[in-house]
């Protein structure tokens, strides 16, 4: 990258973070074999004033699923697996809640995410399990749609395929990625876990005060496939994104057929509304997303966790890879600096404003205020029962284990480590109190619009509870134990 381009490349990232209020971001540039540009911006820590680098550590978060494809790939290639094979001849007692599907699933229905299961993303988070329970939890979990019906985004189904992964070869999905893509690569600052440096991005996002606040981290861990643990930096996703535009090879030797690669690259499902969709015309890959950018075709993932957004963009017609991450904000913002970098590079005019992807932001945060406000409450009732009778241990046998306590003369929901005091709504139903723990752009099943009902037996005791954890299905419904 020449200097003037470099130069024009800072001119148009900070004031990007300044107008956005992004701590820190870093950012790669790969064109035709070799990084011509790693630089951080900001800071990964704001208050100590920590500079971000091109060597600081962040969460990949769903880019990881790319990595998670490209490993099947190379299955595909030893003859250890097809991706048109069903699930079942690798994991017999894979079941999803429709039975009678659950022998048409294959390998790439999975990855597709077209196999009817919504995300039910809290049967995970913040409940630590191992992958082989978390595949059998799968038949627990209701459908939203027909089998094949549509693509919806899921961090499950990728999980499960690279479970399948594990069984077929012996050894751990970490240890096969490892060996298999990072060694080889030179990503030898990429992690399974928080490694132990310094030089790793806190996150932040805005609360309902709209003050920048640190991100708690939720446990992940369990989804490693699908995203939920892999750690990295712009320069090793760098080389990640060359291998990609190569065709699969690492100077003169080959990873994976590059046919099989290319297939990887293809489009399988078009995706429609979903949310995760870089735009509206989108379809997914297996593991990435394909479309076109400004008139350039593009292959591209996202990813988004504990606060932190990581993007992966190729144009394989003109050999550039880019990669970035910012500590805060929504998911298009890391996109957004992606597509300006691009835009630079070729001399062309930006397809969005940033002013408008702000809007944007602004008008989620409006809408999430907007539903929280319109929740009707009835004054003046109370709880049916004193408040020890609420308190116990409430199961799905999906979502796992939620505890209720009588604290403090209220009640307290914890799930493992995250505890959040409950406030009283009106009868039997109660909502998580106002705190500073989600960001305020997000829906989330615990922000004031998510109402927490307690229902009562026969015999007039508390038994059950029921939360919206999936918004695509019905409450999910926790017994009494």
């Amino acid at each position: 990258m020449r200097t003037h381009s470099t130069a024009m490349l800072d001119a148009l990232i900070e004031p990007m973070l300044l107008a956005a209020k992004i701590p820190g971001a870093a950012i790669a540039v790969v064109a035709r074999g070799e990084t011509v540009f790693a630089r951080g911006y900001g800071y990964r820590d704001l208050s100590a004033k920590l500079p971000m680098t091109a060597q600081t550590v962040y969460p990949i978060a769903s880019t990881t699923k790319a990595i998670n494809t490209t490993l099947l790939g190379m299955l595909v290639d030893e003859g250890k697996i097809g991706w048109d094979a069903p699930v079942r001849s690798y994991v017999p007692r894979f079941q999803l809640g429709n039975s009678q599907l659950s022998a048409q699933v294959t390998i790439r229905d999975l990855i597709t995410m077209r196999t009817g299961l919504p995300r039910h993303d809290w049967s995970w988070m913040e409940n630590a399990s191992t992958r082989a329970d978390l595949v059998d939890r799968l038949r627990y979990f209701d459908l939203s749609v027909d089998f094949r019906e549509r693509f919806q985004y899921n961090n499950l189904t990728s999980t499960t395929a690279g479970y399948v992964a594990e069984l077929v070869t012996g050894q751990s999905w970490e240890d096969l990625v490892r060996t298999r893509i990072l060694e080889p690569l030179g990503m030898s600052s990429t992690t399974f876990t928080l490694p132990d440096t310094d030089n790793v991005s806190l996150s932040y996002h805005e609360n309902s005060r709209r003050e920048l606040v640190v991100t708690r981290r939720i446990a992940t861990e369990v989804t490693a496939p699908s995203g939920g643990s892999i750690h990295s930096t712009v320069e090793d996703m760098a080389r990640w994104a060359w291998f990609n535009l190569n065709g699969g090879n690492v100077g003169e030797r080959s990873l994976i057929n590059s046919k099989t690669l290319a297939e990887i690259h293809t489009p399988q499902m078009v995706v429609g509304a979903d949310p995760t969709a870089p735009t509206p015309n989108a379809a997914y890959a297996m593991g990435w997303f394909v479309d076109f950018y400004n008139g350039y075709a593009r292959v591209s993932h996202g990813g988004y966790l504990h606060d932190v957004n990581s993007e992966v963009m190729l144009f394989p017609t003109e050999d550039i890879g880019i990669v970035t991450f910012t500590n805060f904000g929504p998911p298009t913002l890391a996109r957004q600096i992606i597509q300006h970098a691009f835009d630079l590079l070729m001399d062309i005019e930006p397809a969005l404003p940033v002013a408008e992807t702000l809007a944007e932001y602004e008008r989620r945060i409006l809408e999430n205020h907007q539903r929280i406000a319109a929740v009707r409450r009835v004054k003046g009732t109370s709880p049916s029962q004193d408040l020890d009778a609420f308190s116990g241990s409430y199961v799905h046998p999906g979502y796992g284990r939620i505890a209720i306590l009588h604290s403090n003369k209220t009640l307290v929901m914890r799930r493992n480590s995250l505890e959040l005091p409950l406030e009283h709504w009106h009868y039997d139903v109660w909502m998580v109190e106002e705190n500073d723990l989600f960001p305020i752009h997000k829906l989330q099943p615990f922000d004031r619009s998510s109402r927490i009902l307690f229902e009562r037996n026969a015999d007039g005791e508390i038994s059950m509870l029921s939360i919206q954890l999936e918004p695509a299905v019905a409450p999910i419904r926790f017994t009494k134990q």
